[in-house]
């Protein structure tokens, strides 16, 4: 009698590790790896979860379309261009799942965010890493690495865990070296820390990629 077995694949992942929510002191812990608010919750989200408290028991709205609506009034985005998700780590997801498999490539800076490899091998498809210099994205290093095979490039900026990031020059200079089927993905996640002025040119493509 045999027994139902996991994709053979699987077996080469290696659990996401989370940066240290606790110090050697117990001074509080400011944990930019999960980028949390070192200030606490907003007191504008904290009214709206209190407003909202009596409902909370009812089924969430399927795809977020109260929360697209109110997206696209303030950016201008038609809601069939955003997908909301449960944190960056599920958009994430569903990119690779959804343009990656066996036989692709899913490419992305050597010391970037460990979920772009732990997703990738999920999808069956192949993890490529490219070379940095001083700890920060290479754009030529990228475009070498690149192959018939490749479906997706990861880019986050400023990447985590490194802190470092690249001028929107450098991501435009990206994409257009890339070939029209690659979907290049930037992750902003920790935009709120780069340079308004610099990041505004990089915010079109992060939003229409």
């Amino acid at each position: 009698m045999t027994t139902p077995k996991p994709k053979p694949y699987l077996d080469a992942i290696s659990p996401y590790v989370g940066g240290k929510s606790k110090g050697a002191s117990a001074a509080p812990v400011i944990k930019l790896s999960s980028n949390e608010n070192p200030f606490g919750c907003s007191p504008h989200a904290l009214a709206a979860y209190n407003a909202t408290a009596s409902t909370l028991f009812r089924y969430p709205e399927d795809g977020c379309a109260s929360l697209r609506d109110a997206i696209h009034a303030h950016t201008g985005f038609a809601t069939d261009q955003l997908i909301c998700g449960a944190g960056s780590d599920d958009i994430i997801r569903m990119i690779i799942h959804a343009y990656a498999g066996v036989g692709d490539e899913v490419l992305f800076p050597e010391h970037a965010f460990l979920m772009y490899r732990i997703y990738t091998q999920q999808s069956g498809a192949t993890p490529v890493t490219a070379p940095e210099k001083n700890l920060t994205t290479d754009v030529d290093a990228l475009l070498v690495a690149v192959t018939p095979n490749t479906r997706i490039v990861f880019v986050a900026n400023p990447n985590n865990p490194t802190g470092s990031y690249i001028a929107s020059s450098e991501i435009h200079r990206l994409r257009k070296g890339l070939r029209d089927d690659i979907i290049l993905v930037l992750d902003g996640a920790y935009s709120e820390y780069m340079d308004a002025a610099d990041y505004s040119d990089g915010a079109e493509l992060i939003a229409t990629t």
